[in-house]
């Protein structure tokens, strides 16, 4: 895009819209200066259209918007028939006037720039002008070839060819006069001084300016709609409202953080400005993320969640997500400066999210990412539980978070500075069960931490950010769940649930318990199963059992034991593979009972759990029963989740015919 110099204003719509398009097309390294006036030694003035200071000459240009057939000879022009003004005769005229003044003005040992006159003739925007030369070397172009004659050098009529150069551009606006103060007075908008040009198209201009009343100055973004330079009243009408609404839109939202601010709209009878003050920081694309920390990443994600907050509690959805609508800082600053509320706010959430990923990764908090994975996917429309999480993670001192390390946990380590470990309860290589005291709510609580868990973490964390919004009684309450220090160790918080598992409870069961625990894992697992939510590891080790009830712990993973897939070693492979999730849990939970509950010996196999099914008498297990465990074991039962399991698995009845009471020969420790 050339730089373009008003001198005067465009007379006619063709030298507007002949400018327009010389200003857009030719080369950032060009000066177009249009309007000018030429004074002569007479006194008398040459008025050119356009002087264009190029890189092989200097271009006098004379627009023409003629329309139809053009036959231009050396002497004498005509349109559609008529005879007109040979247009190239007075270009040449004042290109050599100004070669003279040139070579007047110029010091000595610098020689003058190539000059020569060139006619643009434009039709009607371009189309609907038919060119005939008689020689095909006269400087008469049409919009096709006007910016190639600019630009190269076979338009040129010069028997030598040599490039302008700086120095000899400079003293060409010498010559000229006064054309940095034009260029000051072009740039004049009230106290605002335009500085450099960010986009211009179709009559709407982008200006990053300075404001500057006296002593002080301040950096401000100009949006300036020039009506002339649309491409019709209809168009210059629409732009003319936009530019208002988005100034209502900024009203609107004064006093919300990320924000800027903006001044009445300036109105001169040639242009419509709306200033708008220069957010503070950097484009985000342009944001070097890698170089934050932790902290810094935390607070620029709580101000722009904050901000986006506030925005829409106000009716108003941000809607413009391009690289060049969201401001940030080092200082933690983040502006919207693109606020067009055309997005739903569901949307609009979705495209934060998208915007602000990469961010989120700089947190190293799982609850974070978790949170922004499951919006991109347009499963978020709050911007609550984000709040909630990114205020507990700033909550906590980072000294703590890092210093956490698996081979180094002992009672009284603190576990993100909320934790404090009391006694370790089970340990394996990949996992650790530990008894902790939540130090704010002074309680006890589980605190599990998985090894090489980060390649889970995704479905974990939707599955553990499910369980914290839901209760049930023989469901372990999630407390919270993060990042270690080491970045592929997770932990998990739950409520203390004191009781051993089915496992331990194996040759200890009192008559009634397995039909009483039977019944409440039921229960749970069809609220879970209506909820989406899927245990993935139902075991006798992940089945905490005490004389009154049985609740359902470690979802998804657990001590090497559940994490190994208890369930899945006794399926079919195959089967296993191709079932859905509810009849693996379904699969796990009758497989756990039968392999605990089982006469004579440990099942290891699939088949060992159905030769297990059978070994129960009639008199214990009725065949009708044991027909419903192989159905459950073969992925043959099919039940409708949202409907009551009891009622399907003919359980309804507090004393089902086929749950009696264990006899106590069946309660002794199984053979090994």
């Amino acid at each position: 895009m050339a730089k373009q110099i008003r001198f005067g204003e465009a007379v006619n719509d063709s030298e507007r819209w002949a400018f327009k398009m010389l200003a857009e097309e030719l080369p950032e390294n060009y000066l177009l200066l249009t309007n000018i006036e030429i004074p002569t030694q007479s006194g008398q003035a040459l008025e050119v259209d356009a002087l264009v200071i190029g890189q092989w000459g200097i271009y006098v240009v004379d627009v023409k918007g003629y329309i139809g057939q053009l036959e231009a000879g050396q002497h004498a022009w005509r349109l559609d028939g008529r005879d007109v003004d040979n247009s190239l005769a007075k270009a040449n005229y004042v290109a050599r006037v100004l070669a003279g003044r040139f070579k007047h003005k110029f010091p000595i040992g610098v020689y003058a720039p190539w000059c020569q006159g060139m006619v643009f003739v434009t039709g009607r925007r371009g189309s609907e002008i038919s060119l005939n030369k008689t020689n095909n070397s006269l400087s008469i172009f049409t919009p096709q070839r006007i910016v190639d004659a600019l630009t190269k050098e076979w338009a040129l009529t010069a028997r030598h060819i040599h490039p302008v150069t700086d120095q000899q551009k400079q003293h060409v606006l010498d010559a000229i006069g006064q054309v940095a103060l034009v260029e000051q007075r072009n740039n004049k908008i009230q106290d605002f001084e335009k500085r450099k040009c960010l986009y211009i198209k179709h009559g709407l201009e982008i200006w990053q300016a300075d404001y500057n009343p006296g002593d002080w100055q301040a950096p401000w973004l100009l949006k300036i709609l020039v009506p002339s330079e649309c491409e019709d009243s209809n168009q210059a009408k629409e732009l003319e409202r936009q530019l208002r609404e988005e100034l209502y839109r900024f009203q609107q939202l004064a006093g919300c953080s990320g924000v800027p601010f903006t001044a009445p709209l300036i109105q001169d009878g040639e242009q419509l400005v709306l200033p708008i003050r220069m957010p503070r920081g950097t484009a985000m694309h342009q944001f070097e993320l890698s170089r934050l920390n932790r902290e810094q990443a935390l607070q620029l994600l709580v101000r722009a969640s904050t901000a986006l907050l506030q925005i829409h509690r106000r009716g108003v959805t941000v809607s413009g997500w391009g690289e060049n609508g969201i401001f940030l800082s080092e200082e933690g600053e983040v502006e919207f400066i693109d606020i067009r509320n055309t997005l739903t706010e569901a949307d609009d959430i979705q495209h934060f999210a998208t915007a602000f990923a990469e961010l989120a990764q700089q947190t190293h908090e799982p609850r974070i990412t978790s949170w922004f994975r499951d919006a991109i996917k347009g499963h978020q429309t709050s911007l609550d539980p984000l709040r909630l999480d990114l205020t507990l993670v700033l909550q906590r001192p980072q000294t703590a978070r890092l210093e956490a390390k698996v081979d180094e946990l002992a009672p009284g380590r603190t576990i993100d500075g909320r934790y404090l470990l009391e006694q370790e309860v089970m340990k394996s290589d990949n996992s650790q069960l530990w008894q902790a005291m939540h130090l704010q709510g002074q309680y006890r609580c589980a605190l599990s931490v998985y090894r090489e868990g980060a390649r889970q973490w995704p479905q974990l964390a939707s599955t553990y950010k499910s369980l914290k919004g839901i209760y049930h009684p023989h469901v372990e309450q999630v407390l919270d769940f993060g990042e270690m220090g080491e970045a592929d160790t997770l932990y998990i918080t739950r409520a203390w649930v004191d009781g051993p598992s089915l496992r331990d409870r194996q040759g200890e069961i009192r008559l009634g318990q397995p039909r009483m625990w039977c019944r409440q894992l039921l229960t749970a697992l069809q609220y879970l199963h209506s909820q989406e939510i899927y245990h993935g590891a139902i075991c006798p080790a992940n089945i905490i059992c005490t004389d009154e009830k049985a609740v359902l712990v470690n979802f998804g993973v657990g001590l090497d034991v559940a994490a190994s897939g208890f369930a899945r070693n006794y399926a079919d492979p195959e089967l296993w593979a191709h079932q859905g999730r509810a009849e693996q849990d379904i699969f796990g939970l009758v497989a756990s009972f039968i392999d605990v509950l089982a006469p004579g010996k440990v099942a290891r196999s699939h088949q060992d759990l159905l030769d297990a099914v059978d070994a129960f008498s009639d008199s214990l297990m009725p065949q009708a029963f044991k027909d419903l465990c192989r159905r459950a074991l073969n992925f043959e039962l099919e039940l409708q989740v949202g409907q009551d399991y009891l009622a399907q698995l003919d359980m309804e009845a507090e004393q089902a015919p086929w749950l009696k009471d264990l006899p106590p020969e069946l309660l002794a420790p199984a053979e090994q």
